[in-house]
């Protein structure tokens, strides 16, 4: 290289790093550094964020089309239009542009997106305008030592380069490596790379597999007829694996020694309550292991440790119990240490290091966010899971929780990944997942498919008319609130939000104006004409049982005391009362006669003055999940059998249902005969595992 040659390679770097920096109204841009900041400070932009606003920023003015940006973005990588939307989504975020009156980012509907921010290049003696200085600026000392740094680094790079082989860069993808009938869950492999272990649910039972994947040899490994086997777990070695085996009325854990594909019979280690579907794993201990119990079916989840030298159980020190627990937790993969994910309070998701031999617990970070099971990855130095709702990434975090990376992004949703024992590579559950609604007439017991869109439909809820249903949909790739009506058959979208969020119930006002909807840590007060929301200024904790008491009046359970209690919130003037502790429940309709109480102690009463009430059955829970599980309405009573899949319908407190309608999602809606059900397609609604891998690139 000749003295000239130095300059030219300076006045080439000054061009490229003139040409990574943007002027954007009040914010700039920088490529290089994938950051960007205004007066307050800067932001670090995930890469393919960082990579769409360079290329809106060189498009300006111009409709892009999703196809588009897959190509030229993606550069043809495996992703949805969903995806597509939900990146424009953060990157909208991170402009602080609000969708509904764009000043960046203008949705072009059945065409794209256009960039109309005027973005301009910002050059090394920029002042304002966007011409190029034919002239080098003046350097500080600072900036020349700076640049022999860069430059002996790009010469020993280029050195090295010429000692060694070039690359090709990779992108990860994944690909199937299950396709039975039904749903796959909880991947486990062996040591040796190549004997997986899953979970399937066929539609009757869940059964256990091991297959050999080079292969295709596949043993189940089966018990008693009645009882559900998985999920599983390897030791070390890949010579050992335990695994749950039970049904309401049995739990139980067992060990098998595995040669190859060849299994020794079954050996009992421990005994778990009835209901307690937990997991285990093997620490790097073979005599020691971890798993989840609770008390009985629907309680909450803690951390025990299992000792095969004495068969004695420990309880581990953990987060607080909240939701379900402590039942999601992770070995990791060198050191005896655990990671639990575990909600607090607010709602939030915390990741705790528990250290097995000293017993310290701590807490490494909290994300407010609807996200699940985090993993150790495969350096231990991370945090790995799957994305936010919709999850179609696998996301890695530091554990401080301060950087974020996409390490995975498909089109299907994603559940929970697992480390492949190759020490590179994840596994993982993705869906192909589609709810749809169904209308049932109780009197000619005639059931018509009413919402059956290829995306999810789901929560709907019959107006106090009978006229309308509110429902959530997934079409745009986020959750939102839109409106069926029975008479037109016509549909329309009420909200615009592109924020993530994850409903969990609605509920009608009696005037029909309102919506109230409940979200993970809120609730969200929505008129139905304008699609405004107004989130209640509540603190973030878990609410249950949302219903209306008047068009100014909204009801709800909270726990207070270690009981579920409730409490009315009066929205004119945002005063709050919390009735007496008697009651844990009050489901308000808009007719006074099909009012629900429950009590303490689980006993049922209706109407305005809360008459005694006996129900068909006995111990009917108040809520499935966050929802009420039983409604009323006239003479006709239903509530939820999750045992049976069933709603149950009876009529006068008669002993016996006159009706029963299978159901896999619970949520039903009920006014007068008619019924809204949410049922899974049958053409849609399977799971396969997938596995990820590195793809060179050009």
């Amino acid at each position: 290289m000749t003295f000239c040659d130095f300059f030219d390679l300076k006045e080439l770097f000054w061009q490229q790093w003139n040409s990574m920096r943007w002027k954007i109204k009040g914010f700039e841009f920088c490529e290089h550094q994938q950051t960007l900041t205004k007066e307050h400070g800067a932001v670090r932009l995930e890469p393919m964020t960082s990579e769409l606003l360079a290329y809106f920023c060189r498009h300006q003015n111009l409709v892009v089309s999703k196809e588009q940006l897959l190509e030229e973005v993606w550069r043809g990588r495996f992703v949805s239009d969903n995806t597509v939307s939900k990146l424009v989504t953060k990157l909208r975020k991170a402009l602080k542009d609000d969708a509904r009156n764009p000043a960046f980012i203008v949705t072009v509907p059945k065409r794209g997106y256009r960039f109309v921010a005027g973005a301009s290049q910002i050059t090394a003696a920029h002042t304002g305008d966007t011409q190029q200085t034919p002239h080098l600026p003046k350097q500080s000392k600072a900036q020349r030592y700076l640049f022999i740094f860069l430059l002996c680094a790009i010469c020993i790079l280029a050195w090295f380069s010429f000692l060694k082989p070039s690359v090709a860069p990779t992108v990860l993808s994944a690909k199937a490596i299950t396709s039975n009938k039904g749903s796959e869950y909880f991947p486990s492999f062996a040591a040796d790379g190549v004997r997986l272990t899953y979970m399937n649910h066929d539609g009757e039972k869940f059964r256990l597999y091991v297959k050999n994947t080079l292969s295709g040899e596949q043993v189940e490994i089966e018990h008693e007829q009645e009882k559900g086997v998985g999920p599983a777990s390897w030791n070390d070695t890949g010579t050992q694996l335990v695994y749950l085996v039970g049904n309401p009325e049995s739990c139980q854990y067992f060990i098998r020694e595995f040669n190859g594909m060849s299994m020794s019979a079954p050996k009992l280690i421990y005994t778990c309550n009835p209901g307690s579907y937990g997991r285990i794993k093997f620490t790097h201990n073979d005599n020691l292991l971890i798993f989840a119990e609770s008390q009985a079916q629907g309680m909450p989840y803690s951390l025990y440790s299992l000792s095969l030298d004495d068969y004695t159980t420990q309880w581990l020190p953990q987060p607080d119990i909240h939701l379900a627990g402590n039942n999601q937790f992770d070995i990791h993969p060198t050191e005896n240490k655990l990671l639990i994910s575990s909600p607090d309070k607010q709602q939030w998701e915390g990741f705790y290091q528990l250290d097995l031999e000293t017993q310290q617990l701590s807490l490494l970070f909290k994300l407010n966010a609807y996200i699940c099971c985090g993993i150790w990855s495969h350096d231990g130095q991370h945090v790995v899971l799957m994305g936010e709702h919709p999850a179609r990434d696998i996301v890695q975090y530091t554990l401080d929780g301060r950087e974020k990376t996409v390490l995975f992004t498909g089109p299907l949703q994603l559940h929970r990944p697992e480390r492949h024992s190759n020490g590179v590579d994840y596994v993982f559950t993705a869906f192909t997942y589609n709810v749809n609604v169904d209308e049932y007439n109780l009197a000619d017991k005639q059931s018509v498919s009413m919402l059956n869109d290829s995306v999810d439909e789901r929560l709907a809820v019959l107006s106090p008319d009978a006229n309308h249903a509110a429902y959530v949909n997934l079409s745009s790739g986020n959750e939102e609130l839109w409106l069926f009506n029975r008479n037109t058959q016509k549909r329309s979208k009420i909200t615009h939000f592109e924020d993530g969020r994850h409903y969990l119930d609605l509920a009608w006002s009696p005037d029909q104006m309102k919506i109230a909807a409940l979200t993970l840590n809120a609730i969200h007060v929505i008129d139905v004409k304008s699609g405004k929301d107004k989130p209640l200024p509540l603190p973030q904790k878990e609410y249950r049982g949302v219903s209306f008491k008047s068009p100014k009046v909204i009801a709800f359970s909270v726990k207070l005391d270690a009981t579920w209690q409730v409490v009315e919130y009066h929205l004119e003037d945002n005063s709050m009362v919390r009735l007496p502790p008697k009651w844990k429940s009050i489901q308000y309709h808009a007719l006074a006669d099909n009012w629900l109480w429950v009590d303490q102690d689980g006993k049922w009463y209706s109407g305005g003055n809360a008459t005694p009430f006996t129900m068909p059955k006995e111990n009917v829970p108040a809520f499935y999940g966050r929802q009420f599980n039983v409604r009323k309405s006239g003479q006709h009573i239903a509530f939820y059998d999750r045992q049976k899949n069933q709603i149950q319908f009876y009529k006068n407190q008669s002993e016996k249902p006159f009706v029963s309608i299978q159901s896999q999602e619970g949520h039903f809606s009920l006014n007068g005969n008619i019924v809204l059900t949410s049922q899974k397609s049958s053409s849609a609604n399977s799971s396969d595992l997938y596995q990820t891998y590195h793809v060179p690139t050009q």
